[in-house]
């Protein structure tokens, strides 16, 4: 069974899909840089489903109608489980797993972003960490 790429809206909440474009991620990330009607200055990304979601995609950032803090050249791939765990470490009191994340959320994956997708994820989030 191949994948099937979609544009997901960040800017609401839960996240929504927007547009479904085929097979290759190509079209989807090309949308993006194009902008999508209804979405301009929106938090914009990619996912890849064999349904369920399996992948994330932040778009190169210099597409991203949004301004977020993440700065990078090309797209930025992520597994669902990693999405997953950082959705755990979120929710912690340990001091070393909350060192970690606070690490990896100044990238890509603030809580903000990240608990929009809570249900393309399928975890349940508190709404602060």
């Amino acid at each position: 069974m191949s994948s099937s790429y979609y544009v997901l809206c960040l800017s609401h909440d839960p996240a929504i899909t927007v547009g479904e474009y085929g097979h290759r991620p190509k079209p989807a990330l090309e949308a993006i840089t194009a902008g999508i009607d209804g979405h301009a200055g929106c938090d914009l990304v990619v996912g890849r489903y064999s349904y369920p979601l399996i992948e994330v995609c932040c778009p190169i950032s210099r597409d991203q109608p949004a301004k977020l803090a993440c700065c990078h050249g090309g797209p930025k791939w992520l597994d669902r489980d990693w999405l997953q765990l950082l959705a755990a470490g979120y929710q912690t009191t340990d001091p070393l797993v909350e060192a970690a994340v606070k690490k990896v959320s100044s990238l890509c994956w603030p809580w903000e972003r990240l608990r929009r997708l809570r249900m393309e994820l399928d975890v349940e989030l508190r709404e602060q960490p």
